[in-house]
């Protein structure tokens, strides 16, 4: 039996950011309720050109109560699931950085990391389907509606995706408190796959023994391990250049 399956439910993102990203993504939105907020004619603008209803709220608390957090800023959209990639999108020779999560549960951590990994420049994300939150609305609000330009696949095996992506030509970089061979002193593969544990467990066993490298973070005397959204931004800018602006 498959257990803590997170369900695919209807998004519900809030928050003039999020709101602007879902918009001008490829995901489908079912509605925009709008009211007095930040960017709300440009928000309008960007809903009607796709054609999306666009639903005036003069009351703030109207919105509050759709958004289910007074910090909606005056927009919510209302969108159905998140729409996953398969894991072959990110098999190509083009994609040279990923970032598999083993058991990430807390949807702020998730968005965070999201957050982090588009910032970095990643090429996608995977989840697992079992033993790990999938993308909810929370997820895409603290990602500030990132999550709309990134490639995200979830898998049921997670060590069968690290095998396709070895196969692909990854080398897969673990982190584990602990673990003898410091994250500093490694040399950043061509192309990497960086895999972090989830909240409290870290690595389950098999994932760990599937990883080409298993490191840790340096620090302190006394200090133990780093939030697994912290852990992740310090792992991917170590071990992920990420691309260089084009000034104009």
């Amino acid at each position: 039996m498959r257990r803590n399956r997170t369900a695919d439910r209807p998004l519900v993102v809030y928050g003039a950011n999020p709101v602007l990203e879902v918009l001008r993504s490829s995901h489908p939105v079912t509605s925009v309720h709008l009211g007095p907020g930040p960017h709300a004619r440009e928000l309008a603008v960007a809903a009607r050109a796709r054609g999306i209803t666009v639903v005036e709220e003069a009351d703030r608390g109207a919105l509050a109560r759709r958004a289910g957090s007074p910090h909606h800023q005056g927009a919510v959209a209302v969108a159905p699931p998140f729409r996953y990639a398969p894991l072959d999108r990110l098999l190509p020779q083009e994609c040279r950085s990923a970032l598999l999560l083993d058991g990430v549960q807390d949807p702020r951590n998730l968005g965070a990391i999201i957050r982090t990994a588009r910032a970095a420049g990643l090429d996608g994300v995977v989840l697992p389907q079992d033993r790990s939150v999938g993308v909810t609305g929370v997820v895409a609000v603290t990602s500030a509606g990132l999550v709309f330009g990134l490639t995200v696949v979830r898998i049921p095996n997670l060590v069968r995706a690290m095998v396709a992506l070895k196969d692909a030509g990854y080398w897969l970089v673990g982190l584990a408190p602990g673990a003898p061979e410091s994250l500093a002193d490694l040399e950043p593969p061509q192309r990497v796959a960086v895999v972090l544990g989830g909240e409290g467990e870290g690595l389950r066993p098999l994932v760990r023994r599937a990883c080409d490298f298993v490191t840790s973070i340096p620090m302190a005397p006394g200090v133990d391990s780093l939030n697994v959204a912290v852990a992740a931004g310090i792992a991917l800018y170590a071990l992920v250049k990420p691309p260089r602006r084009v000034r104009p």
